[in-house]
This record gives structure tokens, sequence and C-alpha cells, in this order.
């Protein structure tokens, strides 16, 4: 690789992480930081841009007793952020509330990402001391666009800003700087109702909203789009909306991304990140459901912290690094850490000065 500028490293949360990427600069391997969890393959909506879209739908549930087992084992073994999402509704899964209490218990950070339209308030009361923030998807400005959009009734849009608004309420009395965040996915048919969007969050309180471009799935059904650069002048607009007590996070560099070239060959991040489908299966990432050949265990025969370090997950790292990122998706979560590791192992390729 020849000398070139330092690639943006927006949104690259390893940064904050200096001593584990050093275990791994030093050794090549380490504990993740932060893993997801997914509950439940059940999803009460039927988004039109799901990137899973692909996945087998149904009433899979992780074992309660296993998961606890494994969170309080990936704690001990340096897991320090724990995010229940996956390939359905977490909320959908009957014991989500202890899963968020155990993960905490733990002394891991916890985070949900949901839909938000099965929360109660019982549910909000029992989950909010517990994490450090939750992010509602809601995906268009009027009851009529979210109900096309996820594919869902209209009335779910109303029942999603009063949960909301009683996740504010009861994070007003937490003291660990809890948020409640809204994401919203760009595209096409929502575009035109972003900054009304951005208006509902600022009305009902909310800590900030997250606008992020629309990433292809290459095993999803659908094929959306957005005009990038549509986009990236609605970023500029929705700096208006910004305040002391409201933030927007246009992931501007995110739809740059899209396009630009990675600057790596290989997914150098796969060791600081997991993810455990609602099966108990420890995958890469989002790329591998339902490919059991890319499987490091599952937790119901394996601790989290055996199967990390066991053969099966060193051959499919092999795998991997010899396969290379052709087949990956464009702007994937781990792109960021891999434009970022990719400093961190060969800082002679970069310029040095500043």
């Amino acid at each position: 690789m020849g000398k070139e500028s330092i690639p943006d490293m927006d949104l690259c949360k390893l940064a904050y992480h200096p001593e584990r990427v050093a275990e791994w600069k030093q050794t090549g391997d380490c504990f993740p930081v932060y893993v997801e969890v997914g509950p439940t393959n059940r999803c009460n909506h039927n988004c039109m841009f799901c990137a899973l879209d692909w996945v087998e739908r149904g009433e899979i549930r992780i074992d309660k007793k296993v998961l606890c087992k494994n969170l309080e084992d990936m704690a001990r073994s340096g897991v320090e952020s724990v995010m229940f999402a996956g390939e359905g509704e977490p909320l959908a899964h009957p014991n989500a509330q202890k899963f968020v209490q155990e993960a905490r218990k733990n002394n891991m950070e916890v985070y949900l990402t949901t839909n938000g339209v099965l929360l109660t308030r019982k549910r909000v009361e029992e989950i909010i001391p517990y994490l450090s923030w939750i992010r509602f998807s809601v995906d268009a400005g009027t009851r009529e666009s979210y109900g096309k959009i996820h594919r869902t009734r209209e009335e779910d849009f109303d029942r999603v800003w009063r949960n909301i608004g009683d996740c504010v309420d009861v994070g007003r009395t937490s003291t660990r700087g809890f948020n409640v965040s809204v994401q919203t996915l760009l595209l096409s048919e929502n575009i035109g109702e972003i900054e009304r969007l951005a208006e509902l969050c600022k009305q009902n309180g909310v800590s900030n909203l997250q606008v992020k471009p629309y990433s292809h799935h290459p095993d999803s059904k659908n094929d959306l789009s957005v005009d990038l650069e549509s986009a990236q002048r609605l970023g500029e607009r929705l700096k208006r909306f910004e305040d002391g007590t409201f933030r927007v996070f246009y992931r501007g560099k995110s739809v740059e991304r899209l396009t630009s070239e990675k600057g790596y060959s290989e997914c150098l991040g796969l060791p600081f990140f997991a993810l455990i489908d609602a099966s108990g299966n420890v995958l890469p990432c989002n790329l591998f459901y339902e490919k059991p050949e890319f499987y490091y265990g599952n937790i119901n025969h394996q601790m989290f912290s055996e199967l990390w370090k066991g053969d099966k997950r060193k051959q499919v790292l092999e795998r991997l690094r010899q396969q290379g990122i052709g087949g990956c998706r464009d702007g994937c979560r781990l792109d960021p850490s891999n434009r970022y590791l990719s400093i961190v192992k060969n800082p002679g390729a970069y310029y040095r000065g500043l």
C-alpha cells in the first residue's frame, strides 16, 4: 500500500478502547468489546427495508437460563457492552426485561434497539433503570407513511410515541446519563418527512435523532435507494433543529462510505464484535445468519468464553481472512473500525504529518 491520506474515522468507537486495541495488535486477537444479542426471531413488523427479510421468522426464543449464564461469562471475559436487537423484535421475547437487568447487574453497558410497539408502562419501568440508552426505529414522520414503510397498522405510530414519552418520563430519574434516541433509515419513501420526524422527536423530549442511509444487505430481497445528494442537503437542513437538549446525528460520513474505497482487504474488526442469534449461535456479523459453516459455536453447548477461544472460531476467522471482503455489505457496522484498525496495523502506510 502506498502513502495516502488518513481515512475518516467518524464514529469509530474503538478509539475509546486503546487497551483492547493494543492487546489485539500485540497478540492478533482479543475478547469482544461489544456483543449484539437477538433474543427472538419473531417480529411484529414487516419493514419494507429490513436487511434480514430473507431470514426465517417464527417463534425461536433464546433460552433464559442459558443467556443469563452466558451474560455473566461474557462480562468476566471482558465484554463491556451488550445491545439487544438481532433478527427480530427483542421485546417479543417475554424475558427481555430479565436479560437487560442481568446484563447490567454484571456491570456491562446495556442498549436496546426496538420498534417500541410492545412496550408497556410496566416494562418501561422494569427496563429503563438498567439501560444506557434505548433507540426506537421510527422510519417516517406521519402515521400513513409509517404504516406503509413498517408494513403495520397506522395506530402503531401513535403507540410508539406514547411509549417514547413513558421512556422519557421514567428516564428523568436515571443517574446514569440515560438517553432516548430515535433512529431512521433514509429512503426515497421517507426523505420528505425527516424534518417532520425531527420536530416530533424534539417535541416529545427525545435526546437525539440518528439519520443513517439505507445499505443493501447482499442476501436481502429488497433493493431500495435514496439520492445521496438530496440526503446530504437534508443533513444540512436538519442542523436547525439542534439546541442544548436535542441533537441530530446525520450520518454524513456513512453516506460517503457507501461509495468510497474501503482501503482495507480483510475484516480486521471481527475480534471486537460478536452477534448471538435467537438459537444461541455466535456469528461474526449479520452477513452470516443461517450460514452454519461460519458459526463460531453455540452458547447452548459451550460457554461464550470457551467457544471464543475454540478451534472452530479460529478456522472461521482464517476462512474469512482468505475470503476477503468482496461479498461484504457496503457501509457495514464494522467499516469504521476496519478503517481505524488498518491505520493501527499499518501506520507506515499513512502520512505521519499533521
